[in-house]
């Protein structure tokens, strides 16, 4: 197994990208973000409206994860994918984590070998949308522990609902790790169940 993400809060407020951290500091400093994301209560509509896709993809291009919110046709996701794979990889380490593209703010952050990428509404907030990037990391190196790339691939339906109990419809849904991690303990233990039942002779 490769090395993992471990430690994953020291990522989003690396030096490589000090601008944006920087900006992340002031928000935080008032309060609005540390609330939202320790508290069981979802983001009002006008902080944050809604994500339309979340891409996670290698250094090599290869997609790893892909959720979309909003129904758009396969030949405009492949486009999408094309165009957000080539934007992203091509830019420097310490430029900025967010792109304008069509009529959205693409919003990007590196982890390890994995690039996390999100479309954004233009009313959003990109700061915000940083965070529920990193959340989402937390939860999982919470369930893998010290979780890497090929804990995506080969267990992709796991960060799959992983995802699903954190964000629904684009919009956060639950920010309570430990809340996500029981929905999805419970969810391990029945399909255990479900696997053990079906495994027992029928007579």
């Amino acid at each position: 197994k490769s090395p993992g993400w471990g430690g994953a809060s020291r990522f989003l407020h690396s030096g490589e990208d000090s601008d944006v951290a920087s900006g992340v500091h002031a928000i935080q400093a008032s309060g609005q973000l540390q609330k939202l994301l320790t508290t069981n209560s979802t983001p009002s509509p006008s902080f944050f409206k809604m994500m339309r896709f979340l891409l996670l993809f290698s250094r090599q291009g290869k997609i790893r994860l892909q959720k979309w919110f909003l129904p758009i046709a396969e030949r405009e996701k492949k486009k999408i994918i094309r165009d957000m794979t080539t934007m992203v990889l091509a830019r420097k380490p310490r430029t900025c984590n967010f792109l304008h593209w069509k009529d959205l703010k693409i919003v990007y952050k590196r982890y390890a070998s994995l690039y996390f990428c999100c479309g954004l509404e233009e009313e959003d907030n990109e700061l915000l949308a940083l965070e529920v990037l990193h959340r989402y990391v937390e939860l999982l190196d919470k369930y893998f522990g010290n979780v890497c790339e090929l804990d995506i691939i080969f267990n992709f339906e796991k960060a799959y609902f992983i995802l699903d109990e954190f964000l629904m419809g684009g919009e956060v849904q639950e920010t309570s790790k430990q809340s996500i991690a029981k929905s999805i303990e419970a969810s391990d233990m029945l399909q255990e169940t479900m696997e053990e039942y079906m495994s027992k002779p029928a007579f």
